[in-house]
């Protein structure tokens, strides 16, 4: 039998998460989209701050479909509230 580890709740594309958002990298890693991005910003890319509250905090650029799990369930909910109301719009 093995343990499993709760990384986050759901699947996401880092592109979902606003900037100064907290997320869960795949490794359970806290990351947290930068703010500000750069200007101009680079193709299909996002800023973000990996290992965020650690010494090894980073800034490093990651592809925009990235994996990304929001951190408190109340984030999930926003996050797929704020998808709905974009995809409502088109």
């Amino acid at each position: 039998m093995s343990l499993t580890q709760h990384i986050g709740y759901g699947r996401f594309h880092l592109e979902d998460f606003l900037p100064g958002e907290l997320f869960a990298r795949f490794d359970g890693n806290l990351c947290m989209v930068c703010d500000p991005q750069p200007h101009p910003p680079p193709v299909d890319r996002i800023e973000v701050w990996l290992d965020f509250r650690t010494a090894n905090a980073r800034k490093e650029f990651l592809h925009r479909t990235a994996l990304a799990h929001a951190v408190t369930e109340e984030q999930a909910w926003a996050i797929l509230r704020r998808d709905e109301e974009a995809n409502g719009e088109q």
